[in-house]
């Protein structure tokens, strides 16, 4: 009798796995009572519709899924403290 029917015993190729270019989140923006502390040291005030707006009068927007965006287009992620980590 044969053996069971155990698929083909050819060997499949294997997959590579995809590689993905995460960001790596360097730089932190913390925020308390009412202001953000950017990773230079400096201090805004934070929006009332979230964001805050740069010394240099630049506005940092925010992305709308709980993260920033910055002048230079690189976005930032929540810290889950209303703070962000950006790259």
């Amino acid at each position: 009798m044969p053996p069971a029917n155990l698929g083909s015993t050819q060997s499949m190729p294997s997959a590579s796995p995809v590689q993905t270019s995460a960001p790596k989140y360097t730089r932190r923006v913390t925020y308390r009572d009412g202001r953000y502390t950017l990773p230079d040291g400096t201090t805004v005030a934070a929006e009332a519709g979230g964001g805050f707006t740069l010394a240099n009068r630049e506005i940092v927007r925010p992305d709308g899924t709980g993260g920033i965006i910055l002048p230079n287009g690189a976005r930032c992620v929540s810290d889950g403290n209303r703070g962000y980590l950006c790259p």
